[in-house]
C-alpha cells in the first residue's frame, strides 16, 4: 500500500510536470513509455532473480531505489537544473526497479498463503494498492498545484521509503521455493524457453502486450484530457486519475470475492470488452463528471486485467517457474512503451478524443475475435 501510495503520487506528478514544462502532448506519452520499456529486457532477469533469492529483500531494494529517483528529482527542480532528458532517463531508472518488483509482489502472495488461496491473495493485494492508489493521486495533484513539483516529488519518496523498511521487516523464511542449482544465465533463458512452449501462457501474455500497448497507454492522455478537453487543470488531472484508481479498487474488490468461482478465462475476455467500451466512452465525453465515471470504468477493467493475468498465469505454470513467468508478464507490459508513443501521435494529429475512441473500438474487436476463437482460454 506505500508503495502503491508513492507510484501513483510519481506518475501524476511527472506527468504533469512534463505537459506543463513543454506542452508537448508526444513528450507527456514519452514518460509513460520511458517508464514501461525497461521490462521488455529486464523481465526475463527480473524473474530469474525472483526465482532464485528471497522475495522480500528484492521488494526492499526495488522501493528504496524507487524513493532514491523520486528524491533526485525533487533536488533537479529544487536547483532549477532540470531537463526533459534527465526527466526521462530517472523514470527509466524507477521503470527499470518496477520491473523486479512486479516479478516479486504477486509470487511472494503466493509463498505466504500456499496455491489454493493464491487468486484471493493477490486480489486482496491488488485492492489494498488500488484503495491507496486514489489518495495517491488525487494528493499528487492537489499538492502541484498548491505547493508546486519539487515537494510533490520529495514527499512522493516518503511512502516509497516506508514501503522498503516494511518489505524488508517481512521474514525471508516464507519463501517456499528451493533455489536453484543452475547458472544464473540458465534460469533466465531456460525459464523464459519453457513458460513460452506452454500454449495458453503464450496467448495470455499475447493479449496482455495488446492491451498493455492499446489499453493502458490511455494514462499518457490523462494530462492532456484534463488540460485540453476538459480544461479543468492540475486538481482536476488529481481527480480523473483519482477515478481511475477508485475504479481500480472496486474492480478488485468485485475480483476478491468471485476469482475462485467460475471460469476465469472467459472473465478476462468480457473485461477486455469493457476495457475497450470504458474507453471509448471517456474519449467521447465533454464533461468532467461523465470522464470520471469513465475513467472509474476504466480503472476497474484495467485493474482486473492485470489481477487475472497474474492468477491465471501462475495457475498455469510449475510453481518453480511462477517468478519466471511474471518476468515474462514483465516483458509483455514492457511493449507498452509503444501505446504511448503511438497514442501520442494520433493525438497530436487527430485529437485526443479521436485517439482514445480507437483504442477503445481495438480492445472490443480483439475480445471478440479471442472469445470466438481460444476454447482453452474460454474454459481455464
Amino acid at each position: 500500500m506505500l508503495f502503491a501510495l508513492g507510484q501513483w503520487m510519481e506518475r501524476v506528478a511527472i506527468g504533469w510536470f512534463v505537459l506543463d514544462v513543454t506542452g508537448s502532448v508526444f513528450l507527456t506519452a514519452a514518460s509513460v513509455s520511458a517508464r514501461s520499456a525497461p521490462g521488455i529486457l529486464l523481465g526475463p532477469v527480473a524473474g530469474a532473480v525472483s526465482d532464485r533469492y528471497p522475495r522480500g529483500r528484492v521488494l526492499a531494494i526495488t522501493a528504496t531505489c524507487n524513493a532514491l529517483i523520486m528524491l533526485t528529482v525533487a533536488a533537479l527542480v529544487f536547483a532549477d537544473r532540470v531537463s526533459i532528458g534527465a526527466i526521462l532517463v530517472l523514470v527509466a531508472l524507477s521503470g527499470c526497479a518496477m520491473t523486479f518488483s512486479l516479478a516479486s509482489l504477486t509470487a511472494f502472495a503466493g509463498d505466504v498463503v500456499g496455491p489454493e488461496r493464491r487468486p484471493n491473495a493477490i486480489s486482496l493485494m491488488s485492492v489494498g494498492q488500488r484503495a491507496v492508489g486514489a489518495a495517491g493521486a488525487l494528493g499528487g495533484g492537489v499538492l502541484i498545484a498548491t505547493i508546486g513539483p519539487g515537494l510533490t516529488f520529495l514527499l512522493a519518496a516518503v511512502p516509497l521509503a516506508g514501503a522498503a523498511l516494511t518489505y524488508a521487516g517481512i521474514p525471508s523464511g516464507l519463501r517456499t521455493a528451493a533455489r536453484s542449482s543452475t547458472s544464473f544465465l540458465a534460469d533466465v533463458v531456460g525459464g523464459l524457453q519453457a513458460v513460452l512452449r506452454i500454449p495458453i501462457v503464450a496467448l495470455l501474455l499475447a493479449m496482455m502486450v495488446l492491451v498493455e500497448i492499446v489499453g493502458f497507454s490511455f494514462q499518457s492522455l490523462m494530462p492532456v484530457v484534463a488540460e485540453q478537453v476538459l480544461n479543468v487543470g492540475a486538481a482536476g488531472l488529481g481527480g480523473l486519475v483519482g477515478a481511475t484508481s477508485v475504479g481500480s479498487m472496486l474492480g478488485t474488490i468485485v475480483l476478491a470475492v468471485v476469482s475462485d468461482r467460475g471460469r476465469q478465462g472467459l472473465l478476462l475476455v468480457g473485461v477486455f470488452a469493457v476495457f475497450g467500451v470504458m474507453l471509448a466512452a471517456l474519449g467521447v465525453s465533454n464533461i468532467y463528471a461523465v470522464s470520471l465515471l469513465a475513467a472509474c470504468g476504466v480503472g476497474a477493467a484495467a485493474a482486473i486485467v492485470d489481477a487475472l493475468e497474474w492468477i491465471l498465469l501462475q495457475k498455469h505454470v510449475p510453481d518453480h517457474l511462477r517468478g519466471r513467468v511474471l518476468g515474462a508478464w514483465g516483458v509483455a507490459i514492457g511493449f507498452g512503451w509503444v501505446g504511448p508513443l503511438i497514442l501520442g501521435a494520433v493525438a497530436d494529429r487527430a485529437g485526443t478524443q479521436v485517439a482514445l475512441v480507437g483504442a477503445g473500438a481495438i480492445l472490443v474487436s480483439a475480445a471478440a475475435v479471442i472469445g470466438a476463437r481460444a476454447r482453452s482460454l474460454r474454459t481455464a
